[in-house]
């Protein structure tokens, strides 16, 4: 991968399915600014997972946009 600068997200979450002929496939669902953050973001996650809950709304993304092969922090 890249080092990402300071107007970049650091961290992403992967979404993965098993619809794939030959394979997995996964796909970039969120980003995310720093460690902290997904780690909040994954420890929701799985307290809603171990509630029984089957839905979970993210709440620390970080909205970003493409920017010649780079995904840059959408600062709008």
């Amino acid at each position: 991968m890249y080092k990402a600068k300071n107007d970049e997200p650091k961290y992403w979450l992967l979404g993965i399915n098993n619809g794939a002929f030959w394979r997995e496939k996964s796909i970039v669902l969120v980003w995310y600014v720093n460690e902290e953050k997904i780690k909040k973001e994954m420890d929701g996650i799985v307290k809603t997972i171990n509630n029984g809950v089957p839905a979970y709304e993210l709440k620390y993304a970080v909205k970003v946009k493409n920017k010649m092969l780079r995904v840059k922090i959408d600062e709008k």
